[in-house]
């Protein structure tokens, strides 16, 4: 029963990246070409990306993009916090 509702879960997780990137980069690029524009999406999709991610267990890819939200804006309220929360979790999944 945990097999069906975790490949649920990634489903439905995927579905909304693959929503996230199809339609929105078009959106932004057709509403306004500025490069601040463009890096507010970037900071946006890589949060949501990395809480997608560490949702779906993968805590190396979920600390890449948090800091890679990091680098954009170094002043993002939330995605230090999510670092520490993955790597806590990532260290507490080595230990077994």
């Amino acid at each position: 029963m945990a097999t069906t509702t975790t490949s649920t879960r990634q489903s439905v997780m995927l579905s909304l990246m693959d929503l996230m990137l199809g339609e929105n980069v078009h959106v932004v690029s057709r509403y306004n070409p500025r490069a601040t524009s463009l890096t507010t999406f970037l900071v946006k999709f890589y949060f949501v990306r990395g809480i997608v991610l560490y949702g779906l267990s993968q805590y190396n890819g979920s600390i890449r993009d948090f800091s890679l939200v990091l680098r954009m804006d170094w002043r993002h309220r939330g995605a230090a916090a999510w670092i520490a929360k993955a790597e806590r979790a990532n260290s507490r999944d080595a230990r077994g």
